[in-house]
């Protein structure tokens, strides 16, 4: 699987890109995963459902199933996944959309997504050379020569990824 991986600051605007690029990406007619690292304790489980009760009884793993789709509930062991250990309990798929995982090593397209907030961080580019390219609403020295994409159009970056991970005209379709 191909797989572009969004890296920036909290609150640079990467979920909404990915949201538009998804659609972009699925238009095309390939089909995409997704992978979200969220910093915060995440439970879809309620305490008093039974997908709950039977986390709390011991199971490691729980699938939770409707007619419109499931889901599994896996608790993290001592040592946490890495992006390739979630990866690969994903479905084939033409393209895995990452957000997040700024210090993970995977083989993967990095984009950053950077905006000029008021808390002054340097772009995540002047220290990670695997960025291929920035999605920005401004510019910064940090960014160099890498390629420059308005955040406030998806187009050319799905363009840009598809070209870049050998997408165009199903050459790499292989779900």
């Amino acid at each position: 699987m191909k797989i572009v991986n969004f890296v920036g600051y909290s609150g640079s605007g990467k979920t909404t890109l990915i949201e538009k690029i998804i659609a972009l990406l699925a238009e095309r007619g390939l089909k995409v995963s997704a992978v979200k690292n969220a910093h915060h304790n995440v439970d879809i489980d309620k305490p008093g459902k039974d997908s709950y009760r039977f986390r709390e009884a011991g199971a490691t793993q729980v699938i939770v199933h409707t007619d419109e789709r499931w889901a599994m509930l896996t608790e993290t062991p001592k040592d946490k996944p890495t992006l390739s250990d979630l990866i690969r309990h994903l479905d084939p798929a033409d393209i895995v959309i990452v957000e997040g995982f700024k210090t993970e090593e995977q083989e993967a397209l990095r984009l950053e997504v950077w905006r000029k907030l008021e808390r002054h961080e340097t772009p995540i580019c002047a220290h990670d050379k695997r960025i291929a390219a920035v999605v920005t609403d401004t510019t910064h020295p940090a960014f160099g020569n890498l390629p420059i994409f308005d955040i406030n159009d998806a187009e050319p970056i799905t363009r840009f990824i598809v070209r870049e991970l050998g997408l165009e005209d199903g050459e790499t379709r292989k779900c």
